[in-house]
């Protein structure tokens, strides 16, 4: 409810769409046309300039709201949209006199009342409704930004370790290749093939070597989680996530808002039936609604639910008309139930399905986010361990087998030496071109808390026997896990202080991770990565003197 409140009492509050959203209504259902004496454009005229002076109204309480502090921003919105309401009738007549437009004034005090019930109502849904649809259009754009993120950095660690490859090894084997075919084209005397050999591998194998290990390879750009959005693609998210406003809430909502015109036209008693007998149509009318909608696929949702709050406005309107008849008085606007239903309850099913979307995605966005940071340390990783690997295959592989090549080759007493210098080379193209192994548990954590710590003010530690007990696969992608997870929470729960990270060794061979950070929890109940943290181990997560701390126990 309090959320509810923030959203429609926030910075959309009074916007455009207040007045562009209500304006259908102001020249159809709500422009008084029972009131005014003249044909279908004079009811439009009236109805138009009438809402043209509501519009300055707005703009006169949206300068209010802005110059509100914010202690006392809720009664003043609560009562800005108020006055609106008490204005619009005393502006409706008002737009009849300069029009030259015969109004009646009617019931002008049961009119105001009917206003600023349906003004406070209708205003607080809009800006309700608006305010989500801010809030999610930028979480899923930071979303999309961050799945576009995750998919292009993994092209470019490819492209990277892709390029790694050509740069150093093709460029190590192509000179010699060149040598081979240059010992194979003319021939060459042991000696000589020697002394090749060792300048291959001190002017050309040992300088590549050195520059991979002195030489720090770029890895991905930090991608800004910000982008551009399709409008087709975020109207489709939200319509496959339509869902249908809770049955009960917007039965009341709806009468709450008919009470005051059912109460100026027909008095409290006698209003009491129709307002049953309606509500109970409403209440079951949405239980049915919910139950079909739930069956059907997502796609259909959002058409069903339009259909289907149609008819339910149809079935209001024709019970009130039919107890009203029955209590021996005729029926009087009844069929606005029919048009202004549907429209009511497809903005509460909007607030609902935008409200539960806005959470999914946020969720979906910070795992995402994490994903990015574990995907970001794993190419980081598998970049640096492919640099290193190299580094060390050619410093001490391939330089050496160069090496141990030439002395061989220089005491053979062969004329030609030409077919040792070609097995040499294919021998160290099929090192050269063998795939590397998988990082160990000691690069893949080391980069992962890298990355974090560029993101975070963290300060970690390793404790001894750690990474020994690290070596077993299972444990490691636990520790993994255990650290992404508490990392995580540091930034969800954290204050910005600084975070520390401790891995120790535990009992019986196990390992323990230990988050600490600043701030405070915003809920007792886990989450998911908790809940999968704790099939693997034991997980402890509390709040001590304003720091939160989690531990990870895993055997």
């Amino acid at each position: 409810m309090r959320r509810a409140v923030d959203r429609a009492t926030g910075p959309s509050a009074l916007s455009w769409w207040s007045w562009l959203v209500t304006l259908p209504f102001a020249v159809t259902v709500m422009s008084g046309l029972q009131y005014i004496s003249g044909g279908p454009w004079a009811i439009v005229a009236v109805g138009m300039l009438e809402h043209a002076a509501v519009g300055a109204t707005m703009l006169a309480g949206w300068a209010v709201l802005r110059a509100t502090p914010q202690r006392v921003r809720v009664p003043v919105v609560f009562l800005v949209f108020g006055v609106i309401g008490l204005l619009r009738p005393l502006l409706f007549l008002a737009a009849g006199w300069v029009l030259g437009v015969p109004v009646a004034a009617g019931d002008l005090v049961g009119r105001i009342f009917i206003n600023v019930v349906t003004t406070i109502t209708m205003l607080s849904l809009i800006a309700a409704v608006v305010d989500l649809v801010r809030d999610h259009i930028g979480v899923y754009r930071r979303l999309r930004a961050a799945q576009r993120a995750s998919a292009r950095d993994a092209e470019r660690t490819v492209a990277r370790i892709s390029e790694l490859r050509r740069s150093v090894v093709e460029t190590v084997l192509a000179q010699l290749d060149d040598a081979a075919a240059a010992a194979a084209a003319h021939g060459i005397r042991p000696a000589d093939a020697a002394r090749l050999l060792r300048g291959l591998a001190q002017e050309v194998v040992r300088p590549a070597s050195h520059r991979l290990y002195s030489d720090d390879v770029a890895t991905a750009e930090e991608g800004a989680l910000d982008g551009p959005v399709r409008v087709r693609d975020w109207i489709a998210s939200v319509l496959l996530g339509m869902r249908p406003a809770p049955a009960l809430p917007l039965a009341v909502l709806f009468a709450v808002l008919v009470v005051p015109f059912g109460v100026a036209q027909y008095g409290l008693l006698f209003c009491l039936p129709p307002l049953v007998c309606g509500f109970s149509v409403v209440w079951a009318g949405n239980l049915v609604l919910g139950w079909i909608v739930g069956r059907v696929a997502r796609i259909f949702r959002a058409m069903m639910l339009l259909v289907g709050y149609g008819v339910i406005g149809v079935l209001l309107s024709l019970t009130t008309r039919l107890v009203v008849e029955a209590l021996g008085r005729v029926p009087d606007m009844v069929w606005v139930e029919m048009v202004t239903y549907p429209a009511i309850a497809f903005g509460a099913a909007l607030v609902a399905s935008l409200s539960a979307r806005v959470r999914r995605d946020q969720a979906a966005l910070e795992a995402a986010v994490q994903a990015n940071v574990l995907e970001a340390a794993d190419g980081r990783s598998a970049l640096d361990h492919e640099r290193e690997g190299l580094a060390r295959l050619l410093h001490s592989g391939v330089q050496s087998e160069l090496i141990a090549a030439a002395l061989s080759l220089g005491a053979g007493s062969a004329e030609d030496a030409s077919d040792g210098v070609r097995e040499v080379v294919s021998n160290i193209r099929a090192e050269l071109s063998a795939p590397r192994s998988e990082p160990d548990a000691a690069d893949r954590i080391g980069a992962l808390v890298e990355s974090w710590g560029s993101a975070i003010p963290l300060r970690s530690s390793f404790g001894d026997g750690v990474w020994e007990r690290l070596g077993e696969a299972g444990r490691a992608e636990a520790v993994v896990d255990a650290i992404s997870e508490g990392l995580a929470n540091a930034v969800r729960h954290g204050d910005g202080s600084e975070v520390t990270l401790e891995v120790r060794a535990a009992a019986h061979g196990g390992v323990s991770v230990v988050v600490v950070s600043g701030g405070a929890l915003s809920t007792a109940v886990p989450g998911i990565g908790l809940r999968q943290l704790a099939e693997r181990g034991d997980v402890a997560l509390r709040e001590l003197d304003g720091r939160v701390e989690l531990v990870v126990a895993i055997p």
